[in-house]
């Protein structure tokens, strides 16, 4: 098994290595049998890829072991790893902890063994720094990210070991333009250090209300109406146009009123004569009847047909004169006497 490694080869008692392991896991930390298993197939398949040369795959491999059964043994081997695919300042940081997780369990020579490889690495670190103008610190949410994970303040202006490699750093803030770049950080104890200019606003911030357009600036506020009088109905042109095509619309309905009626009225005053032979009056009560009814389907027809025709041609004086002088106030309505049929439209044109 992983951590029996090296602990059988350099202790006398198997119940001393067994209990040496047991003391550097927490209680609560202890993994299922079957996550034990998963932890130790990848344990010895990343020595086997290790043995081949193979660090690259063998990496994730010790990574993922220990994170489903944590173990100084593996931490070593993954140190190891960092190492030879020239992760210095990961092969350090795990060293490190490799060192500290071993003192805690009593492991004094894994202890040693750990201190003295993270020494070796140390002087060959490549380091960066990121200086942040005093501006950005004024802002409120900026944040800077290296390679993708967020750099708390307190590390800003310090040489941190890092990686040699492409690095990617972005600092934002909210309602800022966000600044990017990258800088390639070499082996060997290299040094970059990257300074972050102050963040430019943007021109317009989230959240910011647009101003009205030009043309509700220039026009003044409507007038307020009389006390006591009904205010009228403020139409501009798209509006007037609907109010055009609804009434003549209804122009077109009372012209084929107009049509129906008539029809019935011409039909009554034929049946009627069939009843009422020569001279003035009719004496038939049939006859009388149906001249009533005759008489009365056309006096519908007159005026079916007047408030049709009126309507027909409001609709298209709204629709094709005012709407394009955009009417301010516009008020329509049928106008009807003993004599006259029509439609009233009135209003105050620009």
């Amino acid at each position: 098994m992983k951590r029996h490694q090296g602990c059988i080869a350099r202790r006398a008692g198997l119940g001393l290595c067994a209990a040496l392991i047991s003391g550097a896991l927490p209680a609560w930390a202890q993994p299922s049998a079957a996550d034990k298993a998963t932890a130790e197939a990848l344990f010895d398949a990343a020595l086997d890829l290790m043995k081949q040369g193979r660090n690259e795959e063998a990496c994730p491999r010790l990574e993922q072991s220990h994170r489903i059964d944590p173990g100084i043994g593996t931490l070593l081997y993954l140190a190891e790893c960092y190492e030879k695919t020239g992760r210095t300042a990961s092969a350090w940081a795990t060293f490190r902890q490799a060192m500290s997780e071993s003192r805690a369990a009593g492991q004094a020579e894994r202890a040693r063994t750990a201190q003295a490889r993270a020494a070796r690495i140390e002087p060959s670190l490549s380091k960066l720094t990121i200086d942040v103008a005093p501006e950005d610190l004024a802002i409120e949410g900026f944040a800077v990210s290296v390679a993708g994970k967020p750099l708390e303040r307190p590390l800003f202006g310090i040489a941190i070991p890092r990686d040699p490699g492409e690095i990617a750093i972005e600092a934002s803030a909210p309602g800022h333009e966000t600044w990017t770049t990258s800088v390639k950080l070499g082996a060997a104890n290299a040094a970059a250090n990257v300074k972050v200019p102050p963040l430019k606003p943007l021109e317009v911030a989230p959240g910011e209300p647009v101003a009205p357009p030009p043309a509700a600036a220039v026009e003044g506020p409507a007038p307020a109406p009389a006390r006591g009088a009904a205010a009228p109905a403020r139409s501009g042109g798209g509006t007037t146009r609907v109010v055009g095509l609804v009434v003549g619309g209804a122009g077109v309905v009372g012209l084929g009123l107009g049509t129906f009626f008539g029809v019935r009225a011409i039909s009554k005053n034929s049946e009627a004569e069939g009843y009422c032979k020569g001279g003035s009056t009719c004496e038939d009560p049939r006859g009388v009847t149906l001249t009533n009814e005759a008489s009365g389907a056309a006096t519908a027809s007159n005026v079916a047909f007047g408030l049709g025709a009126a309507a027909v041609i409001g609709g298209a004086v709204l629709y094709f004169v005012v709407a394009p002088r955009q009417s301010s106030s516009v008020q329509v309505g049928a106008m009807l006497d003993g004599q006259n049929v029509g439609l009233r439209v009135g209003g105050t044109f620009e």
